[in-house]
């Protein structure tokens, strides 16, 4: 009976982290969609899209990834000079994201 009540606990524990672990991953998807719907009309704002652009694609420059990382490298850092390029907010030009395919896609 101890077997059975200890492998209860034990699914009861995996089905909570998977689904701790989903919700996690749709919070990320909401807020990031409610970030990029942000105007562009304060400079919190820009930084706001800003970094959190910059957080979902440090993918990108991780070792042994697939796409071009230079490209990447440079739209990167073309984001993290935005505030010091622009200093009138609707001057502001968000770069064009790479392709996510490998550069011998």
């Amino acid at each position: 009976m101890a077997l059975s009540v200890n492998n209860d606990l034990v699914n009861l524990s995996q089905n909570f982290e998977s689904l701790k672990a989903k919700v996690e991953a749709i919070e990320i998807i909401v807020y990031g969609e409610k970030v990029l719907e942000l105007d562009d009309s304060t400079w919190e704002n820009i930084r706001r899209k800003r970094n959190y652009i910059l957080k979902s694609t440090d993918w990108t420059v991780t070792p042994g990834c697939s796409v071009d990382q230079a490209q990447w490298s440079a739209y990167r850092q073309n984001l993290r000079d935005i505030p010091q390029t622009y200093t009138v907010i609707s001057d502001v030009v968000w770069p064009t994201q790479p392709s996510t395919l490998g550069p011998n896609s």
